[in-house]
């Protein structure tokens, strides 16, 4: 197969927009048993019927989310926005919630988490934190482990079975203040956050590497999404139908 997966670059006319699922997260969720289904952006109103629809939901990686959606302005350290994805998001995630649906949030996704529950984020980890790894650009490929997170967890520890692990890292944002009834679940070497749970909720788990990149590798990057089909199948589901939100949307 193709390091790009199938259909080659994106082509098309000037214009013309995508919605693109990355062919990692569809081999993901297939190879721990669920059956995934791209979430194209749309009006906000349709996200309980989005929602109602699948079994569970990745909200995946991507661009960095608007600093207005947590009380911020944008600064020379923001990247590429895209506010229709962030509104939409947000509210998909909120129905999600809402219908106590099964819920892996990786990257952008645990970010996006820690804004809806009211948390904020730092815009650019080089700035507030000097001495920190390089979390943005790894030195290997996709599913090179860059550095460990150690694992704070009862959850994290009983899926990987352990309290310290390798990831790989392809992020320059991270989690500031947590958001309410949030906790920590997870710390880079450096003490940047990389996981995050919610007491109240078990069905959510957040996650700050990229598992679904890692898993053209490693085992172990199937763990998350064993979970995810796991607490759909707890649920009463047989066969887990998986939505995966757009990591490009433009």
């Amino acid at each position: 197969m193709p390091e790009e997966g199938f259909g080659g670059k994106l082509r098309g006319t000037p214009g013309q927009g995508f919605s693109v699922v990355g062919h990692d997260y569809i081999r993901s969720v297939d190879e721990a048993g669920g059956l995934a289904f791209g979430v194209p952006v749309l009006d906000e109103a349709r996200c309980p019927q989005i929602i109602a629809t699948l079994d569970g939901i990745v909200f995946s990686g991507g661009e960095d989310l608007d600093p207005r959606t947590y009380g911020a302005r944008p600064d020379s350290h923001i990247e590429s926005i895209n506010p229709d994805r962030d509104r939409f998001e947000l509210a998909l995630l909120t129905e999600a919630i809402r219908q106590l649906k099964p819920t892996l949030c990786i990257c952008r996704g645990l970010q996006l988490l820690n804004v809806a529950f009211g948390g904020t984020l730092h815009k650019h980890i080089p700035a507030a934190f000097p001495d920190a790894l390089e979390h943005q650009k790894q030195a290997g490929p996709r599913w090179y482990l860059a550095h460990k997170a150690y694992l704070e967890d009862d959850v994290l520890k009983g899926l990987y079975g352990t309290d310290c692990i390798e990831v790989n890292t392809f992020h320059h944002q991270s989690v500031d203040r947590v958001g309410a009834g949030l906790r920590v679940t997870a710390v880079a070497e450096d003490g940047v956050i990389e996981g995050l749970a919610h007491s109240d909720m078990p069905q959510l788990l957040a996650i700050q590497w990229h598992p679904e990149m890692m898993s053209a590798r490693y085992d172990d990057g199937l763990i998350p999404f064993r979970w995810l089909v796991n607490q759909c199948r707890g649920a009463g589901i047989d066969g887990a139908s998986v939505g995966v939100d757009d990591n490009e949307y433009r």
